[in-house]
Order: structure tokens, then C-alpha cells, then sequence
């Protein structure tokens, strides 16, 4: 099993933080976002764990082989002003018929939480919460009625259910699928296409709708701004689930 961490974007909206970095570098009480993800997976979980990185690449390769972690391989996507469904793809095209887990680098996960998470992997399998105040820029999720699949995603919506916290599990079984979906998702939205399209493009087909794990009650942190940077410092210091 795999695990795919996209890291290639330039992280604009943190201002000076990434004007000579890569999102995944920047520092959260004192150390990198890519360490926290790290070390948020399971040691001995995946086979392998890709990280794709783009902009200000080296710096990023060079801070993780620095870790001397054996099955983290860094791979690079040149192309990462495009949407991030290009840094996915990049991942992809180093394997094939393995399940895998995909995840943003600009999230920090309670270790607590992967206990649970892993308990439903199967099929497709959107990991989202319940418990959030959904503002406009974060990733809604509408489900169908009655069920735990997703009907709706979108940071558009008006009417929803849940929140989307930057995960998605893919089960080799429905790998094919999954793939297909992305080329679907690339004519349909154009290069400017995100991961969260995916799920949009596969609930639309009703059959293949993605399910949701719900991960309410553990708390997790985006650093996208300067304000996200300032409210992970201080949850990473007072959250029970994070000492």
C-alpha cells in the first residue's frame, strides 16, 4: 500500500512565509509541515510513501532525505502551477494496481486519528468531519440521503452535511476507476482541475459515489494563511489530542 503526499503548490496565500519555500516547509512551532505528515502515518503502515513536490523542490528533497526515513521516495511535478490533480498524477504514474492513501501536506493530523482511519479503508473512501464550522473556503460535502456517500462536494455549496479534511483512500480494487475518473475530471474542469473534483466526478456516476469515514472529535489543523498558522500554533499547544 501506498501513500501519496501533495507537495508541490507554492502556498501564495501565506505571503513572505513562501516566497523562497514550498508550503510543506514552512515551520509550525518549530518544525516543518512535512514532518508533521510524516509522522502522522503509521511507522511500518505503507510500503512506500511518495511526496511530490514542485515548487522549490530541492530544498524540499533535500530536508526529507535528511530524515533517512527508507521507504519515503520524493519525486518532482514540474508542472505544479497547474492544479494539484497533476501533482496526483505524477504520483500515480510510479505504480499501479496497489491501494493507496492521498493526502494535502498543509494539514496536521492528531497521530490518535490514523488508528480510525485505517479501520475503513476500503472501495473509495472520502475522510471527513462533522464537527467543524464550515467557512467559505473550506471543502463541503453534501451526502446522499440516508447513507454515508457522498452526493456533493464543493467549496460552493449552500446545502451540506459534513466537511472534507484532505484525505481519500483508494482501495486497489477500485483503482481503475479512480484513474479514470481523473481523465474525466481533467476535460471536464480543465488544468486547473483539484483532487476534490475526483470524488465530485465519481458521485455524479451514483454507483461508484464515494463513502465518507467520519473522523469527528479529533481536531486537525490547515495552514493556508498566516491567521491558519497563528490557530495551529495554539492548538498544537493546548489540544489534548497533540500532546
Amino acid at each position: 500500500m501506498k501513500a501519496i503526499v501533495l507537495a508541490a503548490g507554492t502556498g501564495s496565500r501565506l505571503g513572505e512565509l513562501t516566497k523562497a519555500r514550498t508550503k510543506g516547509m514552512v515551520p509550525v512551532r518549530g518544525r516543518r509541515l512535512i514532518d508533521y505528515l510524516l509522522d502522522f502515518f503509521e511507522p511500518g503502515f505503507f510500503d512506500e510513501i511518495i511526496v511530490v513536490g514542485g515548487f522549490c523542490f530541492e530544498d524540499l528533497r533535500a530536508h526529507i532525505m535528511a530524515r533517512g526515513c527508507k521507504n519515503v521516495r520524493v519525486i518532482e511535478n514540474r508542472e505544479y502551477l497547474k492544479g494539484n490533480i497533476y501533482t496526483l498524477l505524477a504520483a500515480l504514474g510510479q505504480f499501479s494496481g496497489e491501494s493507496f492513501l492521498m493526502t494535502n501536506v498543509d494539514h496536521i493530523y492528531p497521530r490518535v486519528m490514523f488508528g480510525k482511519m485505517k479501520e475503513s479503508f476500503s472501495g473509495i473512501r472520502a475522510m471527513c468531519d462533522f464537527d467543524r464550522k464550515l467557512g467559505a473556503d473550506d471543502m463541503k460535502v453534501r451526502l446522499v440521503p440516508g447513507t454515508f456517500r457522498v452526493e456533493k462536494i464543493s467549496k460552493q455549496l449552500d446545502s451540506f452535511d459534513c466537511g472534507y479534511i484532505g484525505m481519500t483512500y483508494v482501495d486497489k480494487t477500485m483503482e481503475s476507476i479512480y484513474r479514470a475518473a481523473i481523465d474525466q475530471t481533467i476535460e471536464q474542469f480543465g488544468e486547473k482541475a483539484v483532487v476534490e473534483n475526483i470524488l465530485q466526478v465519481l458521485a455524479s456516476k451514483g454507483g461508484d459515489s464515494p463513502a465518507i469515514c467520519d473522523l469527528s472529535g479529533f481536531g486537525w489543523y490547515e495552514v493556508d494563511t498566516p491567521e491558519d498558522l497563528m490557530a495551529a500554533e495554539k492548538g498544537l499547544r493546548d489540544d489534548r489530542n497533540f500532546n
